[in-house]
């Protein structure tokens, strides 16, 4: 069985918006107790119709937009873990733990039973870098995290496809000509899940208007 479950009930359907954003603020007090019920809520949303003829593009933009104190990157964390496993196994791994083996499930590609995913095998690297297997149950947030580094640094990257080269060459050119030498700008490409991804690293908050003047003058 993957990690979709298609059985979680979602106590929070058929709230209209003004709800949402309440019931969100209600949670808010005992966050941490509350981090699968953030999850739910901001599943509801997403899965609903509830922002058509809205300016909101997404569920992130109207919760995050009308209340400041909640994390959009948490928000999406809390939803994934939530869509993915049920309460009772949110709350014997903890919403960290879960969210990383979400993670290392896809990087390393295997398949983890929602119901028991306790039992699924990670492979734990040492110091020297040998890995031993180890139930996901037994694993602490440390051991998780380093298992996950390992797995992506012996993932072999993808090929990238020359026209994604001749793309970035362009972008490349045009935004380092426009910035002096010496300066903090960096531009990089890498792959990810099959896709080609570009990086900006060292942009000036001023600056940034130079750089949409550059990626502009390339498309």
């Amino acid at each position: 069985m993957s990690s979709s479950n298609t059985s979680i009930t979602n106590p929070y359907k058929g709230l209209n918006r003004e709800q949402v954003l309440a019931t969100m603020m209600e949670l808010l007090k005992d966050e941490t107790r509350n981090h699968l019920r953030m999850g739910l809520l901001y599943i509801y949303v997403v899965d609903s119709s509830l922002l058509e003829g809205t300016p909101y593009k997404n569920a992130v933009d109207f919760i995050c937009g009308n209340i400041q104190e909640v994390s959009r990157t948490a928000l999406v964390l809390y939803g994934a873990v939530a869509r993915a496993f049920n309460e009772a196994v949110c709350t014997q791994f903890g919403m960290t733990r879960l969210q990383l083996l979400l993670t290392y499930k896809k990087v390393a590609k295997i398949e983890v039973n929602s119901d028991t995913p306790g039992d699924t095998p990670i492979l734990v690297p040492d110091s020297n870098g040998q890995t031993t297997p180890k139930p996901f149950s037994a694993c602490s947030v440390d051991e998780l995290r380093k298992a996950l580094a390992h797995q992506r640094s012996t993932t072999p990257s993808q090929p990238i496809p020359e026209a994604d080269r001749a793309l970035y060459d362009g972008y490349l050119q045009a935004i380092m000509s426009r910035f002096p030498k010496g300066s903090s700008v960096r531009v990089q490409m890498r792959t990810h899940e099959g896709k080609t991804l570009i990086d900006f690293q060292g942009i000036p908050l001023a600056e940034v208007p130079t750089l949409s003047e550059a990626l502009i003058s390339q498309l």
